[in-house]
């Protein structure tokens, strides 16, 4: 089981990789496509919006999740196919990082609304009235709609909290690319706020315990606050 597991969450990564890459496509932003941690936010993002609409109209149940996932992977060997030889590197990050899901206990708010939310989305649509039920379903997050994707056959519910350890794992594949990218040997503001980024991280979240509904939005926001800086301390940025 634990080698389905595995398997099936490296699947999924590389169908997010996948709906990342039609953003990069759409937006031209193919200089991008180097770094898999950034195209792969770039994919969370594009799911949520998907799954934001799609919940209006259907629920997220098996088929439409199958549908989901094998277009991202359609969408990653059509459009990058060139560059398929560097997943070497997300490979062993992600690897490395999945251990944290083993070891892992949920977030003390994931049985309160967390999870009753998302299985919400999963088998049915959208639904009126439901805060009247219980207080937890007054708290909706983009997030809810992410895991509701991951309602498939034979795992069910069991990988929801994997929405969270992909946002975790794109960021630091993210940070260790910009970082080696730019030659570490040579210390400079990005590297040094990349570096600083990275410790707090890995530090303060090591537990997926402490992924509630906020590091996501955290994780985000450090995002902006490196290409803040790089805005207006980078003269080599590409301001195009």
């Amino acid at each position: 089981m634990l080698i389905l597991f595995f398997f099936l969450s490296f699947i999924i990564l590389l169908s997010t990789i996948g709906y990342g890459l039609i953003i990069t496509k759409l937006l031209k932003l193919e200089k991008f496509n180097y770094n898999y941690g950034l195209v792969g936010i770039l994919g969370l993002f594009n799911l949520s919006i998907i799954s934001s609409y799609t919940h209006l109209f259907i629920s997220h149940n098996y088929i439409h999740n199958l549908a989901i996932l094998l277009l991202g992977i359609l969408s990653l060997f059509l459009i990058n196919k060139e560059k398929l030889k560097e997943f070497k590197n997300i490979f062993c990050i992600f690897s490395l990082l999945f251990i944290f899901i083993i070891i892992a206990k949920t977030n003390e708010d994931f049985g309160y609304y967390h999870l009753p939310n998302s299985i919400q989305f999963a088998q049915q649509k959208l639904q009126f009235g439901l805060g009247n039920l219980s207080h937890g379903f007054k708290h909706i997050s983009s997030l809810f709609m992410l895991m509701s994707l991951l309602y498939l056959p034979i795992i069910e519910f069991y990988l929801f909290n994997l929405t969270n350890f992909l946002f975790y794992t794109f960021f630091i594949a993210f940070i260790l690319k910009e970082i080696f990218l730019r030659n570490i040997v040579n210390l400079n503001l990005s590297n040094l706020i990349l570096s600083l980024i990275l410790i707090l991280f890995l530090t303060k979240f090591s537990r997926l315990a402490e992924f509630g509904a906020d590091i996501s939005g955290q994780i985000i926001i450090s995002l902006y606050f490196f290409y803040f800086l790089e805005f207006f301390y980078n003269r080599k940025i590409n301001f195009n």
